[in-house]
């Protein structure tokens, strides 16, 4: 009983070691935002369970930069704890700390993106791109089906262009960053699942040979 229960130990210790933990982070953050997002009143008050910002939409545009800044650390440590290799070597981090850049930029001087639908599409360019990176990555290394990340990729482009260009106006433009979120959060589940364990390195962070 002892010996089973090691066992089971020591494969859900590498189960979680070899995770691509930069996805499962962002794919996280997307689906959790999405809801935030949606629940949240565009006129400011209390929304559900009076977790929302009494600021409306102005609240979230003021959480974004921290969302990034936390997430952009969080992803370059898991990065570097796992034994999975990075999304198309130096990219994975890189765009790690794009994100944490573009956080601290953000706080800094606001007037880096104005509104609350050029920021959203600020960010949903940028999960585009890193998913279309994901879909490289995949179809170098033969996994999964690459051309679906990259029809993610292409959706979440078209939903964030959509957002920036007003075309579901003011009132949907909450509801237009929202889709966008969700379906970029299943784009990165895709990828994690697809790519777990691919290119393990022996010491994670410390292999050079990503």
């Amino acid at each position: 009983m002892r010996h089973q229960t090691a066992e089971m130990l020591d494969e859900v210790a590498n189960g979680l070691l070899n995770a691509r933990w930069s996805l499962i982070l962002t794919a996280a953050f997307c689906f959790g935002m999405a809801f935030y997002n949606f629940v949240t009143p565009a006129w400011g008050g209390l929304g559900l369970f009076m977790i929302t910002p009494r600021d409306g939409l102005a609240g979230i545009c003021s959480m974004v930069p921290w969302c990034a800044i936390v997430l952009g650390a969080a992803r370059t440590v898991g990065s570097c704890i796992s034994r999975s290799g990075w999304v198309l070597s130096w990219c994975e981090i890189a765009l790690s700390l794009v994100m944490l850049a573009f956080g601290l930029g953000e706080l800094l001087f606001p007037s880096v993106t104005r509104g609350y639908a050029a920021l959203w599409a600020v960010v949903g360019v940028f999960m585009a791109f890193e998913l279309v990176l994901v879909a490289l990555d995949m179809g170098r290394r033969g996994l999964g089906y690459w051309w679906a990340e990259l029809a993610v990729a292409a959706a979440v482009w078209a939903v964030a262009f959509a957002g920036a260009l007003g075309f579901a106006g003011a009132a949907g433009a909450q509801g237009t960053a929202s889709l966008m979120l969700f379906v970029a959060g299943w784009g990165y589940v895709y990828g994690a699942v697809v790519l777990h364990g691919a290119g393990s390195a022996e010491r994670g962070g410390a292999a050079v040979a990503r």
